[in-house]
């Protein structure tokens, strides 16, 4: 083969050559891709990669998955775990992570990525107990894969770096859904990225950051944050405000950019909120406000200049600040200019809570042109120099006004190495309504550098509180032992200027004066003793309409406070106090010690009501809340206490309360025991029980107990009920065994009269008690062996009994069945109902009812009630009465009557006789004394009209009860039939008729008694043709005396029982008639002159033709205005006058019934009954002057 042949043929099997080896090149390269995917495929690369990351880093590392997608590599379940020492969990998770380099410049050496995407990226930094993050081991041990100085970090180019729904977390806490974007990121700064970043933080606000970033030596950053909108309230709960209810509504916007180039970072930005609640003391407002800012940090001087930062709050303050701080990193030497202009105080009611604040709210404004303040981080506050002024300084607590218009400034300086503060505040415009109306307080403080407080005090301060004028000095002092002291004088003698504050209790003060002083010494809230002292004098005044007054008060008291112990103690006067006409006072020792209160030697009284006691002690209640659920505890003792009110008095009282007030939602209910016990009850100094009484309380209510002596007999009673639900129903029962009648009579209010002397008494009480339906009960009493006596202690009955048995239900009272008997045979029976029995508007009615009984049974059960002529009579007959008590609109009426049959008084001793009495005598008494009948309207009775009313009186009156008498007899003294028509209602018992005879004549008459609370009666009798003759037959020793007819009336009123109330008159004149003349013996003549005469006229008898009484009765006295007899001649000559003498014309009543009834039994004086302590003194007999 030819030369050029070879030559030829030699680039052609180069070809074929390089042809096979690029096919096998290829096909490896093929092959290498198929037999990676098949790699990739399997668990190994996963487990592989795990490893391999875990050995380099020395912290658990994992991937579940490694995928490739054309030029991508997919990691699936990356978790880079915490390393030891940390709760279990991942430093760094992410469901998917995309990484998509050049491969060419990757083979090269050169980190370039076209896109590296994070899906679900989640990053939790956390520190251990020994303050550790879990970052710091992976921190140095990458730091320690750094190349050397010499060798600079080959430059890593990202072309598109992509984080979704990714989350950062610090201890818990952070942001979410962060997405990011960035485009061309070279960590060598040989390009400028494009960020955006998008997130939530964990309250729900979101978050961008836009702009361009280069890292490398020569780093530059322009990047601006926004949140349009926020919620203040989530922020508020993120950062665990104590109060975020201001917050509830606020809403805030955030603009922020920041500009980092040749070494200066420079920074400006604004923040607004709006609809910030303020709480002050007229109510809560909303705020809005601005805070803006521009600065610059040079970080190669360290040093930050603050341009301008202004914070505005509308219609509040504005805060303006610069300055600059050197040496940020180290020294922190600052130098800062404030000015202040006119900031609310009521900011302060939002930035401190209640507690701290001691629930106080605060107001008015405060203004600072001009505060420099120079110094270093290390010695703090080296300068000061400025002014603070407060303008119209208000401070209320509980909406309460304490003071209002309060100004003062303070000028503050640096005193080597303090701060002083030195001032004056003072109120020139008081508020009317506020309780400080004047102040003088001279202010110097002393700080430290870094402001806290060594030295503060107030010499000669000065204020009006509610009138009470206020003077003093208070300091503290860091280096004292007891660096904090007060002493404190006040007085007031013009109380009446505390009325706008007493007002509000319905109250004012007229005059008097009070004065008090304290001191304080310790070393704060938390130790601290203290003394003080008050005393008022003459102190008048009203609350409504009732005048009230304390002559004088003294109160004293001494407190200790070591931590949360506090103990009180002094003791406090009262002397003279009245109150809605009553009066009183009060004296104790008190003590107040580990929430127990001591009271010692108490002894108090109000009105005719005393109480006094060796000890009492209560535990002060504090709630206990556990839920919903509230306690408070209940703690009482009491010893040697006794309470008394007029007669009656309760001493030796012990007592003891152990349980406690409970309440969940608005139920409320009592839990535990009392008891009660006294050694005596008396009244009017006479021991009448001893009770002791057991309460316990559970949430169903509360159940009581008491047992012991009353009135001589056995009480036991027991009650359900519940305290807190006064519509709830609640029982009761109380009985009441062989108790004293006459221990019971001494209850009886009022002067003693006639009362239970003997006898026993049992009682029963039981029912309910229900909020709407009120009281419904049974009850039965039964007395046995009742003794009735007088107030001088003479027996009047013996052997009664009683019983009465009813009920009590809706306000209405029902007497089933009541019994009242005085003796044998003697049995008085009600029954009836009454509606709204417990109000003045009561009504019903009542039946009373004596059966049929024997008259002399009756008088001989009261045989001591009755007068010693009926004591000393035979009786027979019958008697029986009813009656029916109207209770109506206030009145009591009693209408019925009293039927007697065959009824038979004899007295032989007295020569008293009443015979066969037959008839129903009605009766009417108003016993409320409203509206009872009057009386129909009575004709005068006089000598002129007797003729007419003669003739009325003859005529036969209709209608009314018919009772008659056979005869009537009292010594010489007999009538005839005596028949009387009677008649009663509303009260007004009349006598319409009345007819009887006596000495040949006849006694006409009619009456009434009205019973209207008080007894009124009239009687007017007619006398007609009454015999002379017949009288003096009748009489001994007067048998002839005088002779003629009478004729008159005889007319009585009265008004109680009381002589002294009767008036009347009689009108008595002789007549002829009958057969008889009007003659007068000699006997008579003589007998009237004193002395035997004879002669002429009067050797015969003498007739007369005129003879006539005329007497008035006024006030228990008869007086005899005429009494005289008369005769004329036919010579006209006066030939006889008998009158009585002026000066002895006046009789006692008493005195002329007592000559009456000697005289109708013969001189015979009545027998029976007590005699008289001493003869009553004999009014001299009425004397007659005779003259012919």
């Amino acid at each position: 083969m030819s030369e050029p042949e070879k030559k030829e043929k030699d680039p052609t099997k180069i070809a074929v050559i390089a042809s096979l080896v690029a096919a096998s090149a290829l096909g490896l390269v093929l092959l290498c891709l198929v037999a990676f995917r098949i790699y990739l495929a399997t668990s190994l690369p996963a487990s592989q990669l795990s490893r391999l990351v875990t050995d380099r880093l020395q912290q658990d590392f994992t991937v579940k998955e490694i995928d490739l997608s054309g030029k991508a590599l997919i990691l699936k379940g990356v978790r880079l775990k915490n390393p030891a020492g940390f709760a279990s969990g991942e430093l760094f998770a992410a469901d998917r992570v995309v990484l998509a380099p050049r491969w060419n410049q990757l083979l090269r050496g050169r980190q370039r990525f076209e896109l590296i995407d994070v899906g679900g990226g989640k990053l939790a930094l956390e520190k251990n107990g020994s303050g550790t993050w879990n970052f710091e081991n992976l921190q140095r041990r990458l730091a320690a894969r750094k190349p050397a100085a010499e060798r600079p970090a080959p430059e890593t180019v990202i072309g598109k770096l992509l984080v979704k729904n990714g989350s950062i977390t610090i201890q818990g806490k952070g942001v979410h859904g962060i997405n990011l974007q960035v485009f061309n990121l070279a960590s060598g700064g040989s390009r400028r990225a494009q960020v955006e970043l998008a997130f939530e933080d964990a309250v729900g606000n979101r978050y961008l950051l836009k702009g361009t970033a280069r890292p490398g030596a020569d780093a530059a950053v322009d990047l601006s944050l926004t949140a349009p909108t926020m919620s203040l309230k989530n922020l508020a709960q993120l950062f665990k405000l104590k109060d975020p209810e201001p917050f509830q509504d606020a809403q805030g916007a955030l603009r922020a950019s920041a500009v980092l180039a040749k070494g200066e970072l420079k920074t400006t930005g604004s923040f607004s909120f709006r609809r910030v609640l303020i709480p002050a003391a007229r109510g809560d407002y909303p705020i809005a406000g601005l805070l803006q800012f521009n600065g610059v940090y040079d970080l190669s001087e360290d040093t930050a200049h603050l341009d301008e930062a202004t914070l505005t709050i509308d219609k509040m303050a504005r805060l303006q600040a610069g300055g600059t701080v050197s040496g940020v990193k180290k020294e922190r030497v600052f130098d800062l200019l404030l000015s202040l202009d006119a900031v609310d105080l009521a900011l302060i009611n939002v930035l401190l809570p209640e507690e701290s604040r001691h629930d106080l709210d605060f107001g008015g404004r405060l203004r600072c042109e001009s505060l420099r303040l120079e110094g270093n981080g290390s010695a703090g506050i080296e300068s000061v120099v400025g002014n603070l002024q407060l303008q119209e300084g208000s401070l209320a607590r509980e909406r309460e006004l304490i003071a209002a218009g309060v100004a003062g400034n303070l000028a503050l300086s640096r005193h080597g190495a303090t701060v002083s503060a030195r001032g004056k505040f003072s109120l020139p415009h008081p508020e009317p309504k506020a309780l400080v109306q004047a102040l003088e307080l001279p202010v110097e403080l002393t700080l430290s550098a870094g402001l806290k407080p060594l030295r503060a005090k107030s010499d000669a301060f000065s204020a009006r509180i509610l009138g009470i004028a206020v003077s003093g000095r208070a300091a503290y002092d860091a280096g004292n032992s007891e660096p904090v002291r007060a002493d404190l004088a006040f007085a007031t003698r013009e109380p009446e200027r505390l009325n706008p504050w007493l007002s509000r209790y319905g109250i004012a003060a007229f005059s008097g004066t009070g004065s008090g002083s304290v001191l304080l010494a310790g070393k704060g809230a938390q130790e601290m003793n203290a003394s003080a002292r008050l005393t008022v004098a003459n102190l008048k005044g009203k609350q409504g309409k009732d005048n009230i007054g304390v002559k004088a008060g003294t109160a004293t008291a001494a407190a200790t406070k070591r931590g949360e112990k506090l103990e009180v103690r002094g003791d406090a006067r009262l002397a003279a106090i009245s109150f809605q006409g009553k009066s009183g006072g009060a004296r104790f020792a008190y003590r107040v010690a580990d929430r127990y209160l001591y009271l010692n030697g108490v002894q108090a009284s109000w009105g005719e009501t005393r109480f006094s006691a060796s000890s009492l002690s209560g535990e002060l209640p504090a709630a206990t809340v556990t839920g919903q659920l509230t306690r408070r505890p209940l703690r009482f003792d009491l010893e040697g206490g006794a309470l008394g009110q007029g007669d009656f008095q309760l001493s030796g009282i012990a007592g003891r309360v152990r349980g406690s007030l409970a309440g969940e939602g608005k139920e409320k209910w009592l839990e535990g025991s009392a008891d009660l016990a006294s050694r005596a009850l008396s009244w009017r100094q006479g021991a009448m029980a001893a009770p002791a009484l057991h309460a316990a309380f559970t949430r169903q209510g509360g159940r009581a107990e008491l047992n012991g002596q009353l009135l001589g007999g056995k009480v036991a009673a027991k009650a359900a009920f519940r305290p807190f639900a006064p519509g709830a129903p609640s029982s009761f029962s109380v009985s009441m065994t062989g108790a004293a009648a006459k221990e019971i009579a001494r209850l009886a209010a009022g002067e003693a009269g006639i009362r239970p002397s003997a006898g026993t008494v049992d009682f029963r009480l039981e029912g309910t008690h229900a909020g709407k339906s009120g009281l419904s009960c049974r009850f039965d009493a039964r007395g046995r062996e009742i003794s009735l006596a007088n107030a001088t202690g003479k027996s009047l009955v013996s052997g009664a009994a009683a019983s009465v048995r009813g009920r009590l239900s809706g306000g209405t009272l029902t007497i089933e069945e009541a019994n009242a008997s005085p003796g044998r045979g003697v049995v008085l029976t009600a029954r009836g109902e009454i509606a709204d029995a417990q109000s003045e508007k009561r009504r019903g009615t009542l039946l009373l009812t004596l059966p049929e009984t024997s008259l002399n049974d009756l008088v001989e059960s009261l045989i001591n009630l009755a007068p010693p002529l009926i004591q000393e009579a035979t009786l027979k007959g019958s008697v029986a009465a009813e009656g029916r008590m109207e209770l109506r609109e206030g009145r009591k009426v009693l209408n019925g009557g009293v039927t007697v049959r065959g009824g038979r008084v004899e007295a032989s001793a007295q020569k008293f006789l009443v015979a066969d009495l037959n008839g129903r005598i009605p009766i009417s008494l108003d016993l409320g004394g409203k509206g009872s009948a009057a009386p129909r309207a009575a004709g005068e009775f006089s000598r002129e009209n007797y003729p007419r009313v003669l003739a009325q009186l003859r005529a036969t009156q209709q209608g009314g009860d018919l009772v008659t008498v056979e005869r009537i007899g009292f010594g010489s003294v007999q009538t005839g039939k005596l028949s009387a028509q009677l008649r009663s209602q509303n009260g007004l018992t009349e006598i319409t008729s009345l007819r009887t005879t006596l000495y040949d004549g006849t006694v006409l008459g009619r009456g009434h008694l009205l019973f209207s609370g008080r007894a009124t009666y009239r009687g007017d009798l007619l006398v007609n043709g009454l015999s002379m003759k017949a009288l003096c037959k009748s009489l001994p020793n007067l048998e002839g005396y005088i002779s003629g007819r009478v004729d008159g009336v005889v007319s009585v009123h009265g008004i109680g029982g009381d002589q002294k109330r009767l008036t009347g008159f009689v009108d008595l004149w002789a007549r002829e008639g009958g057969g008889e003349k009007m003659v007068v013996s000699k006997q008579f003549l003589q007998r009237l002159a004193k002395q035997k005469l004879s002669g002429f006229f009067l050797s015969r008898d003498r007739p007369y033709d005129r003879a006539e009484i005329k007497a008035t009765l006024e006030r228990g006295e008869l007086t005899f205005n005429e009494l005289q007899i008369l005769n004329t001649n036919a010579l006209g000559v006066k030939d006889l006058n008998v009158n009585i003498a002026p000066t002895q014309n006046r009789i006692a009543l008493d005195h002329l019934l007592e000559s009456i009834k000697e005289a109708a039994v013969r001189g015979v004086p009545a027998s029976g009954g007590e005699a008289p302590a001493q003869k009553p003194q004999q009014e001299p007999a009425p004397e007659f002057k005779w003259e012919e």
